[in-house]
């Protein structure tokens, strides 16, 4: 299959590095709005260089894209590869908001393609196996701890922007809101605390907070979140915990590797599994083309994706009005 990435500025490098490398898809084509990282890439990868989306599109015979821009034209750029009747990859978060999620299921309903969205951390080992776990001997998660603290400052009007990136609860913690609703189901209601502490220069936009999740099962989640750390304390952590033991997984940010559990019946034996040296990016490819492969739902489908956007819209909400949200 042949496939193009358009964004090439930020995570698009790894969508395209990772395509490249894949035996399974032929990388025919990059687009950016810039045309220095456009020619940059086309020429290190041997592939045509776009900076117009529609004049790629018009032209590549593509079976599947991914989209690595700013989450403000997602839709956009969602409607016009549907249209096409090309697949889409699309990264998080899914879009700015509920309502282009939404429209973008529906076109890639319609034209009958594939919308996947990068949501990586459901293709993680230890997060896997913790919810095969949950799913047989150790039982749903009743409580959980998610510590998720962004080692970095992004220097990109996008990414404060409310219409746009809407800051770190949504360009970030998206990630946060995704994996504890593919662990623990469907969230009722949010609770959250945050301010701008760490780059005044940005308000109103907010760049940490720490919200509660009453989940659907009754289930309960804390999350402390947001652009809070430094490179020397790079790490995220899932502290989980039910009437038959309890379970952690760390690891570095965005990339944790290690499994610890108990059970309750045999409090002294703590279990560890090791899961060095996984690419994620990979992952979430080999199993985009699958999908397209055999027609199947994917894993990070576009209903998540939306989940995890209306979870994120609904923190920032009740940290604005200092009360819990309904959604």
């Amino acid at each position: 299959m042949k496939v193009a990435v358009i964004g090439l500025a930020g995570v698009g490098r790894a969508h395209v590095d990772r395509w490249a490398n894949n035996p399974d898809a032929e990388l025919v084509s990059v687009c950016d709005i810039v045309p220095q990282i456009t020619d940059d890439f086309a020429s290190q990868y041997s592939v045509k260089g776009y900076t117009s989306t529609e004049e790629m599109l018009d032209t590549e015979d593509l079976t599947a894209i991914s989209i690595c821009t700013p989450p403000k034209i997602h839709l956009a750029l969602t409607r016009a590869a549907a249209e096409r009747g090309i697949h889409v990859l699309c990264e998080k978060p899914m879009a700015s908001t509920v309502s282009d999620c939404q429209e973008m299921i529906d076109v890639c309903k319609l034209a009958g393609v594939v919308l996947q969205i990068g949501h990586k951390k459901r293709f993680i080992p230890p997060l896997l196996r913790l919810k095969e776990l949950t799913e047989g001997e150790f039982g749903p998660i009743q409580y959980m701890v998610h510590r998720y603290p962004h080692p970095g400052m992004s220097n990109k009007d996008w990414f404060w922007a409310e219409d746009d990136g809407g800051g770190p609860i949504l360009e970030n913690a998206v990630h946060a809101a995704d994996i504890l609703g593919f662990l623990m189901g469907d969230v009722e209601r949010v609770y959250a605390e945050g301010g701008t502490y760490f780059a005044p220069h940005r308000k109103p936009q907010i760049d940490c907070a720490v919200f509660t999740l009453r989940f659907k099962s009754g289930a309960v989640g804390v999350v402390n979140a947001g652009m809070v750390s430094v490179g020397g304390f790079s790490f995220e952590d899932f502290y989980v915990a039910n009437e038959n033991g309890v379970a952690e997984v760390t690891g570095g940010f965005d990339r944790v590797d290690t499994l610890h559990y108990s059970f309750r019946n045999d409090p002294d034996t703590l279990n560890e599994e090791n899961y060095p040296d996984f690419d994620s990016f990979r992952a979430e490819i080999e199993h985009f083309i699958k999908c397209i492969q055999t027609g199947s739902e994917p894993r990070a489908s576009g209903e998540a994706g939306m989940k995890a956007v209306a979870i994120c819209r609904a923190v920032k909400r009740s940290a604005e009005i200092g009360e819990p949200v309904m959604l």
